[in-house]
Formats: structure tokens, sequence, C-alpha cells
């Protein structure tokens, strides 16, 4: 093992506190400054947008009617009406009053959004039963809030357009 003279580090000590090597160190770490405030300054990436369960309808069709307009999702009395119906069809959307024992329109010119066929294992949690597959719509806001309760109470059919 060989031993480095105190010399050595003498010297240095006396170089680094030269006006060259203060220039050299000042001019570094302006460097860094200005690097650190560009990359600060520059635009973050967008956030990676986690794949969920939205639905789906062709091209052309839109997830909304625009402004003024909700989507509902809403369970069919018969569950086989269901698989006649596609994204973009127009539907009235129709159930029984109970009080009156009459028929209800609860939207009409409703747009089919997407249908989702019920989970397998439905019975879960709650063990209730599974309520058939399950209708996207599209109807107007002030009626989207009727419907949806409408559609939890009573059973709701489609007549198709």
């Amino acid at each position: 093992m060989e031993f480095v003279p105190r010399s050595f580090f003498a010297r240095l000590r006396r170089l680094s506190r030269g006006r060259r090597f203060v220039l050299i160190r000042r001019v570094l770490a302006v460097g860094l400054l200005v690097g650190a405030v560009v990359s600060a300054m520059r635009p973050s990436p967008p956030p990676a947008v986690a794949q969920t369960a939205q639905p789906q309808a062709p091209p052309g069709v839109p997830l909304t009617g625009g402004p003024g307009f909700s989507t509902v999702p809403v369970h069919l009395a018969d569950a086989s009406v269901a698989s006649l119906l596609s994204p973009g069809m127009r539907v009235d959307v129709v159930t029984v009053d109970s009080s009156e024992q009459s028929r209800k329109v609860l939207a009409s010119s409703a747009t089919v959004v997407d249908v989702r066929s019920p989970p397998k294992d439905s019975g879960g949690l709650l063990g209730g039963e599974s309520k058939g597959p399950l209708v996207l719509i599209t109807v107007p806001a002030d009626t989207a809030t009727e419907v949806a309760a409408l559609s939890l109470r009573n059973p709701v059919a489609v007549t198709l357009r």
C-alpha cells in the first residue's frame, strides 16, 4: 500500500481556491440551475388512461346525446328483448304505473348506447337473482332521473322504432 504524500492534498486545496477553479464552479452551478428550470418548465406527458369498462358504441353513434342528454342504465322486464337491441337503435321506454294499472311512456325516441350481459356470478354477496342484461340508453336529462328511479321499482319494457 502506498500513501500519497501530504503535498498532493495541499496542492489540490491551493488549486481549488484559485480564480479559475471558482469561475468553473460558478459556471457549472449556473448551468445546473438553468437545466433544472428548463426541465421543470417542460410540459409533463399526459397520464396513462386506465382501461375501464366503458360503453362501446359503433363509430358514428355518440355515447351521450350531447348537451341536455344523459345515459341511463335499465334492466328490461323481458331479457330476451335485449338480444334484439343494438347500439344506435331508437326505442320507447314504457312501464306499468302500479297505482293506476296503466302504461306510462317514460321516454320516447331514446337511443340505445350499449347492451351488457349479466355477470355470471351475480348472486355474489347479496344472494340476489339476476335481473337480466343491462341496457344503456340516452334520454333527455330532465327525464333521466325519472327513468332511472322507475326502472328500479317497476319492470321496464322497450318498443322498437
